[in-house]
């Protein structure tokens, strides 16, 4: 049987045992019954309504010389779904597993530190407190100060003070971890060569596949509005611009100029966090705006925006708009896919691929290359251009292919059928997953051993 300490080997090849997770994460610290009695008072009862003894916590184990409190299951089962919800799961319902689990863990976790300090090792709480500290100065950064941050571990049931003695308990239990393998059980795990050749022939049609790769060359031509139509936006740019030079209020300029849905509310959009808006150079520029400040015009596919930072916001970036859509027409789609045919017809009748990449695409990086994009392998390609690309030999053009971007047209300069790797390829990886098979194996024995070696004095 896999013990608790073995598992968290495996999964996170001995970086860290219990994950420290951002406080946001975590679901009601405390709340599970681990409050600890206040004034001196014995841990185990504290005065209730009208003096009589309430149970608060309990002992429910002693590993060697260390307890297992009641409160110390409730909050190793609180770090498990806060774990869950950070790698985005499900908060699980807590059943009398989940929570023998984690009282497992806890056994183990004392298991190794009186195996620690019965060889005289010692760990670096120096270190422990720079790294705690560290942790805690990212936290701040995510939340944006000290006081969001106290918030919001408040709203969680914990405070600042708490989270960080926790996170050292942590660390020090995987500093403990770290030096009881590095001294007992990793001089035992060697993996001989003919045991790395042995493992890659027994299971070489298991192992992934190199896919197939093609180098691609291209040429692209945007689909823009006519000339007549960016040529109206920008004079009614400039106009805009211009009012806000002479001072007119941004909502007022907005009410004015701006032809998007929310023009009559003075421009006003809400509130955006990252990832909210759909364009990354509209987005860059909103977080880059100090309040108040209005941007220079952005370009973005769905037409030309002045942008106003109202304010910076615990939870976002609250701005307003002036938005000058540039509609794209079916004529514009037409009359850039018959440029597309005149690209490929060029190529067809001898002229090489690279000259007309370098005369007519819009692509400025890859044109001054000859149109060449580089290679890539097939699946990271997007479904559209594995699409067109599928089927198409070396040195063949595909078909024009209209996407979002505009009209593209691909040239295949070579394609490279997908593989099994080679031995020599994959020796390394091979060789660390039998190390950490072996490894798992000898942590489950020496942890199980240590069952034998120290007293435990279980009371559930």
């Amino acid at each position: 049987m896999m013990t608790m300490a073995a598992r968290y080997i495996l999964a996170v090849g001995l970086c860290a045992w219990l994950t420290v997770i951002a406080p946001a994460a975590t679901p009601a610290w405390g709340q599970a019954g681990g409050g600890e009695a206040s004034d001196g008072a014995d841990p185990a009862t504290a005065a209730g309504v009208g003096g009589e003894p309430v149970l608060v916590d309990r002992i429910v184990a002693i590993v060697d010389e260390e307890m297992i409190l009641q409160s110390d299951i409730d909050q190793e089962v609180e770090q498990y779904v806060a774990e869950l919800q950070f790698a985005g799961q499900e908060a699980p319902e807590i059943t009398t597993e989940i929570r023998q689990e984690m009282y497992e863990r806890l056994v183990e976790a004392k298991l190794i530190v009186a195996a620690a300090k019965q060889a005289d090792m010692t760990v670096d709480q120096a270190t422990i407190r720079e790294r705690v500290e560290a942790r805690v100065s990212e936290l701040i950064k995510q939340y944006g100060s000290e006081d969001n941050l106290r918030r919001a571990m408040l709203n969680s049931g914990i405070t600042l003070e708490d989270y960080r003695e926790r996170a050292a308990a942590q660390l020090t239990d995987i500093q403990y971890l770290q030096l009881v393998v590095s001294r007992f059980i990793r001089p035992q795990v060697e993996i001989m060569e003919n045991e790395v050749e042995q493992y890659y022939e027994a299971h070489r049609d298991e192992l992934p596949a190199v896919p197939d790769s093609l180098t691609v060359s291209q040429i692209l031509l945007l689909v823009q509005p006519s000339p007549e139509v960016q040529a109206a936006v920008q004079d009614r740019v400039a106009d805009a611009q211009q009012a806000l030079l002479q001072g007119q209020a941004f909502a007022d300029v907005a009410r004015a100029f701006s032809q998007g849905p929310n023009a009559a509310r003075g421009g006003e959009i809400g509130v955006v966090k990252r990832g909210d808006l759909f364009d990354r150079v509209l987005e860059a520029t909103v977080f880059e705006l100090d309040a108040g400040e209005v941007s220079q015009p952005v370009v973005s596919s769905r037409g030309v925006h002045i942008i106003r930072l109202d304010a910076i916001l615990e939870r976002g970036r609250a701005i307003s708009q002036v938005f000058f859509p540039m509609d794209i027409t079916e004529a514009d789609v037409a009359r850039v896919r018959e440029r597309i045919e005149q690209a490929r017809h060029r190529v067809e009748s001898g002229e090489p691929f690279s000259r007309v990449a370098g005369d007519m695409s819009d692509d400025v990086v890859s044109a001054r290359n000859g149109g060449l994009l580089g290679t890539f392998q097939f699946d990271q390609l997007s479904p559209q251009f594995q699409e067109v690309l599928a089927t198409v030999a070396t040195g063949q053009l595909t078909e024009p292919l209209l996407t979002a971007a505009g009209w593209y047209l691909f040239l295949v300069n070579e394609r490279r059928p997908g593989r099994s790797y080679e031995l020599e390829e994959v020796r390394d990886d091979l060789r660390r997953l039998l190390e950490n098979e072996r490894l798992e194996q000898k942590v489950t024995e020496y942890v199980e051993s240590l069952r034998e070696r120290f007293f435990i004095d279980e009371k559930i």
